[in-house]
Order: C-alpha cells, then structure tokens, then sequence
C-alpha cells in the first residue's frame, strides 16, 4: 500500500530514530520501495533523510556522519529534528518545500523559520 502513497510525489522524507540503529538499517529497504514505485515517473521526486529525537542527543547511536555518508551517497537533503519538541521541524519542510519550488531562502528567512517553529513548540507543547 505504500506504492499508493509514494506515486506522483514531489518530496518523500525518510524519517528514522537517531537512538535506533534498525531504524537506520532499514532506510535501504524504504529506499527501495521508493525507487521502485518512482523509477517510471517522468518527475523524480526529492527525497530528503530526516533524523529524528534529537532531543535525545545523549543516546545517539547513528553517528552524523554515517547519516551525512548515506545523504551523499543517494543524493538526499539532510535534516535533523524532534518531533516531540518540535525543534527544526518547520524549518525541514520549510527547507523541503523550497528545494520542490527551486527556490533559495536566505539565511534571514531560515533564522525566521527557527524562531517561528520554537515560538510554535511553545504554544502547541
């Protein structure tokens, strides 16, 4: 069923736990599903790796630079957020969706986002 989600999208986050190595082990197996269903697609969509909790950085065990290593080697942006606090989660689809339009923010809208998503993590939390 998951073919019926991923066919005609423009963005497709692969989202994993940072304190889950089989969280991260899997990804080549989402992966594969996705360029499965995408390999016809006149339009190949963006795909972005998101890693997830970092709130709790103290119990890391994918290292960054494991995450960075798979983001070049498949050609993905590279994302780190918490969806329990929130923090960086606007500025992911912020960041994504700009990367869709082709359009560049400048370091003033991105430094907006963040502040914007915090003032929401507040207020929502």
């Amino acid at each position: 069923m998951l073919d019926k989600y991923i066919y005609g999208a423009q963005g497709i986050l692969l989202v994993y736990d940072i304190t889950n190595c089989q969280s991260f082990e899997n990804l080549e197996d989402w992966y594969n599903v996705v360029k499965k269903v995408t390999e016809e697609s006149e339009m190949q969509p963006l795909v972005a790796l998101v890693g997830n909790k970092i709130d709790l950085e103290h119990m890391r065990t994918v290292k960054v630079d494991k995450h960075q290593r798979f983001c070049q080697e498949n050609n993905f942006s590279s994302h780190f957020v918490s969806a329990k606090t929130g923090d960086s989660v606007f500025l992911c689809f912020q960041r994504i969706a700009a990367d869709i339009l082709g359009i560049k923010l400048n370091k003033a809208e991105m430094e907006q986002s963040q502040s914007l998503g915090e003032s929401l993590s507040l207020t929502c939390g």
